[in-house]
């Protein structure tokens, strides 16, 4: 509502919002008093007499969708300020008891607002383009969001609107109508279970997968004839199928498979299920498979949530051509105007060598590579190696150079145990070959982690679900593919020459790109990919239960 300049609230109201800001932390307290300043220490959500305005009821009701966006509607005191306001409708409160709900009302909507533009929990690995709201930035949120009449379409507007972070919020919503239905079975403990067994676990394991849509049908449903009814008709179809099964020969193969019988269907839902896990897919329900089986929908709610939190750590606006890698996924996509045009699986960081999350430019590529060795690499497993024997630096096909002067020395020179701990003399490099741990070509964003993308003379170790193999670097598993995204044609180079060129080894060279790619480590355990399944992923570097924490206040 617009404020007249020579208007001017009654001291006391005023006096009760600069107590609340004295009282306030942070940015917080910040835009509450900006807030006020800006309208001349208007109340916003009442009359001065204390009349209720239209604004209150909207945005109760738009605390409702909190929980749709993956938050508490309880952070934003809901249920206090319904509360408060029912107090305050049925009169006997006092007079300023509309003034002490008026603020709250105005903390609860800045806290969410600010939740929604940033993340409750924002992660350093963006700091630079993502920053928490201002006080100025928030207070015009809430003022546009009053002046519009629409407090929950305000509220919407500042969720992310990458595609990603769209289909996510569906998909929470979607589990959500799963657990107000009751949820899903946990498939009992036991033995593994294969196509071909029989055993009354597979009925509680049918009813699992199809509650989650990985198996189309139950038994019941199965239509035995062309132009059968469909899913709308069930009881009509099951009664149909119960008078043709008296009638057909046990042997037939028109008879349906008994529901305890881990049939070719049940087989191929958890084949269904195992790919959306990222385990591996071979139809049989061993200990991770069954662990997957057994999360409730409880925890799987917490985890789309938190991946929803952290959707809301990235840029807003990502340029026309990146590089994303999901490490939980390993995997890799290349991105042009919105759209995937390249993908792959990678090889990220062990557990104790965790790849971290950030974002950079690739700058250059660097075709046939050295190996220049690490130092966390040289203290705790190149040095151990040379005090045992100074072969091993043969063996491993390291040479060994001087860090002064750079010359190489002889390994079997120097006196490897009586180095002292911390300052070693000497780094390793490992010269351009067939056996080179990266491969024929790494990609160049220097930062401070030392982490880079590059191929691999191992590529077998794609072929596993689990791929956490490395110390902190990204194998890539087309790497001629990823470099002709990033040259685009540039200086004659094609995917062919590339390739060509990898494979022919040589010196070292360096190959500058046109322009500069960013490049994303980003660590999702639950997204929607592009078909509309929903992925979850093992929470491989236990990053998720801090999230889950800042969440729940």
């Amino acid at each position: 509502m617009p404020v007249l300049a020579a208007e001017r609230a009654p001291a006391p109201f005023e006096s009760a919002v600069r107590v609340q800001v004295e009282q306030g932390l942070g940015e917080a307290s910040k835009a509450l008093l900006h807030f006020y300043e800006s309208r001349g220490f208007q109340p916003a959500w009442f009359s001065h007499d204390g009349t209720v305005r239209p604004q209150v009821g909207q945005y109760l009701a738009a605390l409702g969708e909190a929980e749709a966006e993956g938050l508490s509607a309880e952070r934003y005191r809901r249920s206090e300020l319904e509360a408060s306001l029912r107090r305050l409708v049925l009169g006997g409160q006092p007079e300023e008891a509309w003034v002490e709900l008026e603020l709250r009302l105005t903390s609860s909507f800045l806290a969410q607002a600010s939740h929604l533009l940033s993340g409750q929990a924002p992660s350093r690995a963006f700091k630079s383009r993502v920053k928490p709201p201002g006080a100025v930035e928030l207070a015009a949120v809430l003022e546009g969001a009053l002046v519009s009449g629409d407090v929950a379409g305000a509220l919407r507007s500042l969720s992310p609107s990458h595609a990603g972070f769209v289909r996510l919020r569906e998909a929470l919503g979607r589990y959500r109508a799963i657990a107000a239905a009751g949820g899903w079975p946990l498939v009992p403990e036991g033995e593994p279970l294969e196509r071909g067994m029989k055993d009354p676990r597979v009925l509680v394991l049918r009813e699992r997968l199809r509650v989650t849509g990985d198996l189309a049908s139950a038994p019941e449903e199965r239509v035995l004839y062309p132009g059968a009814p469909g899913v709308g008709m069930t009881a009509l179809v099951g009664e149909l199928v119960r008078a043709v099964n008296e009638e057909v020969a046990p042997e037939s193969p028109l008879r349906p498979a008994p529901a305890d019988l881990y049939d070719a269907d049940v087989e191929e839902a958890v084949k269904t299920f195992q790919r959306r896990h990222g385990l591996e897919a071979d139809g049989k329900v061993g200990r991770e498979t069954l662990e997957a089986l057994r999360v409730p929908v409880e925890e799987r709610l917490a985890q789309l949530a938190v991946n929803l939190e952290r959707w809301r750590w990235v840029p807003r606006e990502l340029e026309p051509r990146y590089v994303l890698v999901n490490l939980p996924a390993f995997e890799l996509e290349a991105v042009e105007r919105g759209e995937a045009v390249l993908r792959m699986p990678v090889i990220i960081g062990m557990p104790d060598w965790s790849t971290p999350v950030f974002e950079d430019e690739v700058e250059y590529l660097v075709l046939n590579p050295e190996w220049h060795v690490p130092q966390g690499i040289t203290e705790e497993e190149v040095l151990p190696k040379l005090r045992e024997d100074a072969g091993a630096a043969e063996r491993l096909g390291l040479k060994v150079l001087d860090r002064a002067s750079g010359q190489e020395v002889d390994p079997r020179s120097v006196d490897w145990n009586g180095l002292e701990a911390g300052k070693c003399p000497y780094r390793f490099m490992q010269a351009p070959g067939e056996s080179n741990p990266l491969g024929r070509v790494k990609f160049i964003f220097p930062n401070r982690f030392a982490i880079y993308l590059h191929d691999t003379p191992d590529p077998k170790l794609f072929e596993q679900a689990n791929r956490a193999f490395s110390h902190g670097c990204v194998r890539v598993a087309q790497p001629a593919s990823l470099a002709d995204f990033m040259l685009r044609g540039h200086g004659g180079w094609t995917q062919e020459s590339l390739a060509a060129a990898m494979k022919a080894g040589g010196e070292q060279r360096r190959v500058e790109l046109p322009t500069p790619v960013p490049v994303y480590f980003l660590y999702w355990t639950a997204f929607v990919d592009a078909e509309g399944r929903v992925q979850f992923r093992r929470d491989l570097y236990q990053r998720d239960a801090a999230v889950r924490r800042a969440l729940e206040g």
